[in-house]
C-alpha cells in the first residue's frame, strides 16, 4: 500500500486543501535556485504558503543534504509523551539525512523562562538551523530574534505560530472541531459534554478549545456543560471528571484538550464504576492513549502524528539549506484514530509506522 493510500480522512478544510494544492503547483514551476543565506521568517503569515505533510517530499522532490549541517532543537519538554514522538521523528529524519542534531527541552511544559534561557544557551554554539516549539505564543521571542539576526533557517514546530521559515503542524481548531464531530455522531440523541482544557496560554489548548466549542454549537442536542482547566496534567484532568460528573451525572462525553489529560479523564470515569459508558476523545496520539483505545477506556483521539512532524521538520531545515524552497506551512493531519483506523498508522507496539509518506 502506498503511503498516498493512507492519506488522513477528513483532516483538512476544504479551504486549506485548495490553498495546499496551489502551493504545490507553484513549488513544482519554481526555480531550484540557492536561498541559501536568504531565509524569510513569515510562517505566521494569513497568506502563509501551505503543502499537507502527505505531500512535502514528493512535491519537492530529491535532495543531497550539505555535509556538516548542525540543528539545534528546542523542545516543550520530553516528559510528554507526544514530545518523545517528535523527538524521535527528529532523530530518525537526523539519520536519514546524515545531520547532527541537539535536542533541549524545558522540565516541565509549563516553564516557558527555562526554555528561554535553553534556546539562548544554544543560539551560542551556533547552530546551522534551529528547531523551536515555544511554550507559548511569546516566550521564545527574544532567541528567534537572535536566529532572524544570525540570518539562519527557523523551523517552528507545532502549538504556537511564531515568525519562523516554516512552520511544521496541524491547524489545531481542527483538532477540537473533529472530536466534536466524533462525539456527536455516537451520540445522536445528544446530551451533555464537558471540555478539559490545556495550558493557559498555550496556543494549541487555545485554538483547540475554539475548534471544539464552535463544532458542538453546530449540533443543537449537544450542549457545552462545562469546560474547565486540566493544564496538559492527568492528575488535574482526573480530578476535575470526578468534580464534573458528581455535579452533573448526565454528562455523556469528554473532548480532553491532550491525551496525558484524557488518560486522565479515563481513569476518573473508570474508578467510578463508568468504563466504556463515557465518550472520551482526546488529542495527540500518544501511546498511553492508543492503549486506551484498544481496551476500550478512550474513544478516540485526534492526532498530528507527532513522529512526522518531528521528521518534517528537519527535512524542512535540510532543503532549505540547500537551497530549496520550501513552504511556510507544512500542514500536519487531524487524524481521527479509532481502534478501526489504529493499524493504518500505527504497529502492534503503538509506534507510528515509518515511511507512510515518501
Amino acid at each position: 500500500m502506498t503511503a498516498f493510500s493512507l492519506r488522513p480522512r477528513n483532516s483538512i478544510s476544504r479551504r486549506t486543501a485548495i490553498a495546499c494544492t496551489c502551493a504545490v503547483a507553484a513549488l513544482l514551476t519554481a526555480s531550484a535556485t540557492s536561498w541559501a543565506g536568504d531565509y524569510t521568517y513569515k510562517s505566521n503569515s494569513p497568506d502563509a504558503t501551505q503543502v499537507l505533510g502527505a505531500d512535502f517530499s514528493k512535491s519537492l522532490g530529491p535532495i543531497t543534504p550539505k555535509s556538516g549541517i548542525k540543528i539545534g532543537v528546542i523542545l516543550k519538554s520530553l516528559n510528554n509523551q507526544y514530545w518523545q514522538g517528535i523527538d524521535s521523528g527528529v532523530k530518525a529524519a537526523a539519520k536519514d539525512f546524515g545531520v547532527d542534531v541537539t535536542v533541549q527541552a524545558a522540565n516541565t511544559e509549563s516553564d516557558p523562562t527555562q526554555q528561554l534561557t535553553i534556546a539562548q544557551t544554544l543560539i551560542g554554539k551556533n547552530f546551522d538551523a534551529y528547531i523551536v516549539s515555544p511554550e507559548t505564543a511569546s516566550n521564545l521571542t527574544p532567541a528567534v530574534k537572535q536566529m532572524q539576526d544570525a540570518g539562519v533557517p527557523v523551523i517552528n514546530t507545532d502549538d504556537a505560530r511564531i515568525a519562523g521559515s516554516v512552520y511544521v503542524g496541524p491547524d489545531h481548531e481542527l483538532d477540537g472541531s473533529q472530536a466534536a464531530d466524533y462525539i456527536a455522531q455516537h451520540l445522536p440523541d445528544g446530551g451533555d459534554v464537558a471540555q478539559i482544557e490545556g495550558q493557559a496560554g498555550s496556543s494549541a489548548a487555545i485554538l483547540r478549545m475554539k475548534g471544539f466549542k464552535e463544532g458542538v454549537a453546530k449540533y443543537p442536542k449537544l450542549k457545552l456543560a462545562a469546560s474547565v482547566p486540566g493544564n496538559w496534567d492527568g492528575t488535574m484532568a482526573y480530578n476535575d471528571t470526578q468534580t464534573l460528573m458528581r455535579k452533573n451525572p448526565n454528562i455523556k462525553a469528554f473532548y480532553a484538550n491532550n491525551d496525558t489529560m484524557a488518560v486522565g479523564v479515563a481513569k476518573a470515569v473508570s474508578d467510578m464504576g463508568l468504563a466504556g459508558k463515557i465518550i472520551i476523545v482526546g488529542t495527540d496520539g500518544i501511546p498511553a492513549a492508543l492503549n486506551g483505545i484498544q481496551n476500550g477506556t478512550i474513544s478516540a483521539t485526534v492526532t498530528p502524528l507527532p513522529y512526522y512532524q518531528g521528521y518534517w521538520s528537519v527535512e524542512a531545515a535540510v532543503r532549505l539549506l540547500g537551497g530549496q524552497k520550501v513552504p511556510d506551512w507544512i500542514v500536519a493531519p487531524a487524524q481521527l484514530i479509532t481502534k478501526d483506523t489504529m493499524s493504518q498508522f500505527y504497529d502492534s507496539d503503538n509506534n507510528v509506522k515509518a515511511g507512510l509518506y515518501k
